[in-house]
């Protein structure tokens, strides 16, 4: 599923989002459904229904500020959710930014260290956050994944000195990603003093073939080895003294 989103800055508290879908896949999307993720706006989900292949859907979405915004940039998040012919479900999120009245650059950037996940087991996702800025920022960072993926944390209060680089770790599991599968993931980065600024890191995480029960590590073939090497030392040494020993028996024997 492929999206498009266009916003216009917002000069009161309430304004339009234009958003373009476009079924890329090779069968049709069924009960597709698109959502706002955001803390500081309303808005109604949009139900498309069907969405047939290369047969773009476009509509607008309302929004309306809940909170006393002061003016900058506003992370906000689509999320578009769809089922297959099967009814197996699928989720996908686009980052989307709403500035109010005038936009401010965030000072604060991050990135995302890609990884691969498989099963049900977890594994750290590793967020760099970099304050390009003179001074210090108390920064709000938020996590926000597709439905098939799950976290143990997915909010975070963190301090990042000037001109210093932080990390945030979420341990992060598949929840019902399919194998073969990437999923986009992000994380809202906002901070404020007379305005409020605002960025957003993007991710990915694919899904892979979790390992056979059956299957050894990696290491252990190395162990194994070398635990052969030190057997057959040791059975030659034993059978060499052993050889010895008889050797100097039959000679005491002769004499």
């Amino acid at each position: 599923m492929t999206t498009s989103v266009t916003t216009d800055v917002l000069s009161k508290n309430q304004g339009q989002i234009q958003v373009s879908l476009s079924n890329s896949g090779d069968e049709s999307a069924y009960n597709v459904q698109v959502s706002l993720i955001t803390d500081n706006f309303s808005s109604q989900p949009v139900h498309v229904g069907t969405l047939d292949v290369n047969k773009p859907y476009e509509t607008e979405m309302s929004v309306v500020a809940t909170n006393n915004l002061k003016e900058g940039n506003y992370p906000v998040v689509l999320l578009t959710e769809y089922t297959d012919a099967n009814g197996y479900p699928f989720s996908s999120i686009s980052p989307v930014t709403l500035t109010y009245k005038n936009p401010y650059s965030s000072r604060i950037n991050g990135i995302f260290e890609n990884i691969e996940l498989s099963e049900k087991r977890s594994k750290n996702l590793v967020l760099k956050l970099k304050n390009m800025d003179q001074v210090d920022h108390n920064v709000d960072v938020k996590l926000i994944l597709p439905n098939e993926l799950s976290s143990d944390i997915t909010e975070k209060n963190i301090n990042v000195g000037s001109k210093k680089e932080e990390e945030i770790i979420f341990k992060i599991s598949n929840f019902a990603g399919l194998e073969g599968s990437s999923y986009v993931i992000l994380a809202s980065i906002e901070y404020e003093d007379d305005y409020h600024y605002s960025s957003l890191a993007s991710g990915m995480v694919r899904i892979v073939e979790g390992s056979n029960v059956l299957s050894l590590p990696k290491w252990l073939p190395i162990v194994g080895l070398t635990l052969s090497i030190i057997i057959l030392v040791f059975y030659l040494l034993k059978n060499k003294i052993n050889f010895k020993f008889i050797r100097e028996k039959n000679e005491n024997f002769k004499e």
